[in-house]
């Protein structure tokens, strides 16, 4: 039985009005559009692959439309379009015969469309709402949930899509893990190998039960401000105090306020970056988003000479940038960072450095202290807190590893804090006051440098494991992460369908592997640009537990070695090892 919506994607690819303006699929059928294609390729395409990523399926939908002609020589299939394609009427497009509702055309396999949003149904909405995109993370958990994924069966999964870190205790880390930290006892870099602190009760009474200030309580202000000035600013004369810091509700949160307290700017982000800016910076119309393309072919890095050209050149007023990065895992760290600072300090161009992996960091060039431990921060390069123009963004949800307490803080310049303030007040009103309160011990710089050790025992070891086993399947990884718990995997070596990152993250979830396509990290407020260079990526979390990574890389490793073997059965391998 075919697909109606499958078999109406085929046939429009074929169609007369779509080939008068696809270069790329007419210079595979010739010039009169009935040259043969094969169906893997067709079987390759994103809108496809939304669909489904069945070749058997597809085949058959070819088969049913009477237009085309699919033959097969030696186990592989090839199709073609029965009529040779007329010439281009002379009147516009609009006015052209209709297709039957068509989704959006491809151009090309390995540069497509980008998708506002992957196929899926929606109720309808009352007057006055629009139909708001997801991020990535979103998209994929819900798409898992359809395919059976929820609470009671998740431990049958491995969800290496998600952006949160494990929240287990240390008792519960590999065997080898508990071992290095209980030497690191010994040594006295640690006082326990279970952990520095633990957070079990909040204290709800009379006095944190009133309304607290949209900028946060002034205890953990000040916990925050003592916290920078302790690992990053000793001996400096400019110094960060209450008044440099704004608790709020969650990193995006943080991101929204300072949206809306931005002028009328110019914004640079680089490319691929936090799905979340898309949508988040398309909501502001007073933000011209102007996007900075960062090179696979130079470890998706940007030198000072082009970071500074693309300053000026573009007018920017703000670049916004994660660092390290989400999705990439690439790092600035050192002299590097420090120049980057001194250009927006130079430029006046303000810097707005989300660093929210600030301790997941695997580099042993630099650390303020101790080469035990390593963090970093744009912090430690600003000669004055309330000057430079250096916004940071950090928090509770992924280096303390407490993503559900939603705290996370901007330090800053005060006249910057002053005005994410009096944003927060009509946005949000400020986070929980009864849990700010009881997070003020946790910024104890003492325990902090505890609890970055032990974080990167563990982490640099599942990225270690990771890394290995993916090489071992034939995933590239050309640039290994430097920061962060991702993995920005090159999948275009592996057979169809799983080259793509629809096919591969379709694929996956049959065998209840969760990971999240690369397009979605194509920041593209208001899907203004039509094309991306990503959907032959996807990003690998080993955020999850060892044995939660260890399942999704077998799975994973399952998935392809069948694509293998049917290829090779197929007699037409078309992959490189």
């Amino acid at each position: 039985m075919t697909d109606v919506r499958l078999e109406r994607q085929l046939r429009y690819y074929f169609s007369d009005k779509n080939l008068w303006k696809d270069e790329w699929l007419m210079n595979q059928l010739g010039d009169d559009g009935t040259g043969f294609i094969p169906a893997d390729i067709i079987a390759g395409f994103n809108r496809v692959q939304q669909i489904t990523s069945d070749v058997d399926l597809i085949v058959q939908s070819l088969k049913h439309i009477s237009d085309l002609e699919v033959k097969e020589e030696n186990g592989k299939v090839q199709v073609r379009r029965v009529e040779p394609l007329p010439p281009r009427p002379v009147k516009p497009d609009s006015e052209l015969g209709s297709v039957e509702a068509p989704l959006e055309e491809e151009l090309q396999v390995a540069s497509t469309a980008v998708p506002d949003e992957p196929c899926h149904e929606m109720g309808q909405l009352l007057p006055g709402f629009r139909e708001v995109p997801k991020t990535g993370v979103i998209f994929v958990m819900d798409e898992a949930s359809k395919a059976g994924y929820s609470g009671a069966s998740a431990a049958e999964w491995a969800n290496l899509g998600q952006g949160s870190p494990e929240t287990t205790k240390a008792k519960h880390w590999p065997t080898n893990i508990r071992k290095r930290l209980t030497e690191l006892v010994e040594k006295g870099k640690l006082t326990s190998e279970l952990g520095p602190f633990h957070l079990k009760t909040f204290e709800v009474n009379e006095e944190n039960l009133h309304y607290g200030s949209p900028n946060g309580d002034w205890a953990l202000r000040r916990a925050v401000a003592k916290f920078y000035n302790e690992i990053y600013r000793k001996g400096k004369t400019s110094l960060y105090t209450a008044e440099n810091v704004a608790i709020v509700g969650g990193g995006r949160l943080a991101l929204t306020r300072l949206c809306c307290a931005m002028d009328n700017v110019n914004l640079g982000h680089f490319l691929p970056d936090y799905t979340a800016y898309a949508e988040l910076l398309s909501q502001f119309k007073t933000i011209n988003s102007i996007p900075i393309p960062l090179d696979q072919r130079n470890n998706f890095r940007i030198t000072l000479q082009e970071l500074r050209r693309e300053i000026v050149g573009r007018g920017l007023s703000v670049l916004l940038a994660s660092n390290p990065c989400n999705p990439t895992g690439q790092l600035v760290e050192g002299e590097e960072l420090k120049n980057w600072v001194r250009i927006a300090r130079e430029t006046q161009c303000s810097l707005v450095l989300d660093e929210i992996y600030s301790r997941y960091i695997y580099t042993q060039r630099m650390s303020p202290t101790d080469a035990t431990w390593r963090t970093v921060s744009a912090a430690q390069f600003v000669e004055d807190v309330n000057k430079d123009p250096v916004i940071l963004l950090d928090g509770l949800t992924k280096c303390w590893r407490m993503p559900g307490l939603r705290i996370c803080w901007i330090v800053a310049p005060k006249a910057v804090i002053d005005a994410v303030g009096a944003a927060g007040s009509f946005l949000d009103g400020g986070p929980s006051l009864p849990t700010q309160r009881s997070c003020v011990p946790l910024l104890n710089p003492k325990d902090v440098i505890e609890q970055t050790i032990m974080l990167q025992v563990l982490f640099s070891h599942k990225r270690d494991f990771l890394l290995r086993r993916l090489q071992d399947m034939g995933i590239t990884v050309e640039t290994p992460p430097q920061g962060t718990f991702y993995c920005w995997c090159d999948i275009s070596r592996l057979p169809p369908p799983l080259n793509n990152c629809w096919g591969f993250f379709r694929e996956m979830l049959k065998e209840k592997v969760i990971v999240t396509p690369g397009v979605f990290f194509d920041v593209n407020p208001g899907s203004r640009r039509k094309f991306n260079s990503y959907d032959s990526f996807v990003r690998i979390s080993y955020g999850p537990s060892f044995k939660e990574v260890q399942r999704g890389l077998d799975g994973m490793q399952r998935v392809i070695e069948r694509r293998k073997r049917l290829q090779e059965e197929d007699g037409s391998v078309r992959w490189a090892a």
